[in-house]
């Protein structure tokens, strides 16, 4: 959730030169400060993250700059601020919840920010460049945030994410929570998968129907052999498609883009740990959010006035940029330019 909202939020308010002395927090959420340094040190580590800057630009919805020298758009300051809030209230709701977190959990959140802070072609590195770029506080604060949230998915389907509840929960769930070796066979025209399929279910071998009719000229080699992935892994409506085949059962003709295929799941096999808590947290998301904005929303929060007031409204609740901060408190009333 947090590299979802962070690709299009960051950067604060830069108050050097200024005189004014404020509150020492930028928010108070449920008692709990999130100080004015805490922000700073966030908005300084993606200041100085260049892969993340280009990607931020690339959108061209974000302005990061403010108009005068030192300063940063306040609506961005808003934003950055949002997320050390709902960062806040996730982890509070993990801590009441006293959801179990185990160190190799670590890596899955890691994984997840990686592809979901990929910058576009138009960019530099990749999304685990971009990541490994910032600051390790700030990098801390993510990966942390993308913990509690999945800790949190997991517990909405009663499961912790140990790899002993993890195993027991994958023995009763496994068409969500195994390793489906499928192979395919994809042709033009329905006519011809229907074809096909006739011969396979009389006795044809599926690898020889595959090198000799297959369009698919990354399977057709081999047979048609796709790998063994995770059923949630494959494009929609493919996954529902094939957690519904038995080992060994050819399926229908299925209408994909503008191709026809027919796939055969060879094997089924458990999923590393890695895989079943992926998986197990993907199947939650739905879930989670929803569980998200009423979370936030049901905070009891407390804004510094300098950044903006906080707007329990949009889903979910954040912080709105003051539409014009007076001179006297902010270094230059143009920053939200």
């Amino acid at each position: 959730m947090l590299a979802g909202i962070a690709a299009t939020s960051v950067l604060v308010l830069g108050l050097s030169g200024c005189n004014v002395r404020f509150s020492p927090y930028a928010a108070v959420v449920n008692g709990s400060e999130i100080s004015q340094t805490q922000l700073r040190d966030a908005l300084s580590a993606i200041a100085a993250n260049a892969g993340y800057k280009c990607a931020i630009e690339a959108s061209g919805t974000t302005h990061i700059a403010g108009v005068g020298q030192g300063t940063y758009n306040a609506a961005f300051s808003a934003q950055v601020l949002s997320i050390l809030i709902q960062d806040k209230v996730v982890r509070q709701a993990a801590a009441r919840r006293q959801l179990v977190e185990p160190s190799n959990l670590h890596a899955i959140a890691l994984a997840q920010l990686d592809t979901s802070t990929a910058p576009p072609s138009t960019c530099p590195g990749s999304g685990a460049s971009i990541v490994a770029a910032f600051a390790p506080s700030y990098r801390d604060v993510i990966v942390k945030f993308q913990e509690d949230e999945d800790a949190l998915a997991a517990s909405l389907a009663g499961v912790s994410l140990t790899a002993s509840s993890l195993s027991a929960y994958a023995a009763t769930h496994e068409n969500l929570m195994s390793l489906a070796c499928v192979s395919v066979i994809e042709v033009a025209a329905q006519a011809t998968a229907a074809s096909l399929r006739s011969q396979l279910l009389h006795g044809a071998s599926f690898a020889a129907e595959a090198k000799a009719h297959s369009t698919d000229s990354t399977t057709a080699a081999g047979g048609g052999a796709l790998g063994c992935i995770p059923d949630a892994e494959f494009t929609a409506p493919l996954n529902a498609d094939i957690a519904g085949l038995k080992v060994g059962q050819v399926s229908a003709p299925i209408a994909f883009s503008t191709s026809w295929l027919l796939l055969l799941v060879t094997k089924r096999q458990p999923e590393t740990y890695l895989q079943q808590a992926t998986s197990l947290v993907a199947s939650e998301q739905a879930k989670l959010n929803v569980l998200f904005p009423h979370l936030i929303k049901s905070a009891k929060v407390q804004v510094d006035p300098q950044y903006g007031k906080w707007d329990t409204t949009t889903s979910p609740a954040r912080v709105n940029a003051n539409p014009g901060p007076p001179a006297a408190v902010v270094p230059n009333p143009g920053a939200n330019g």
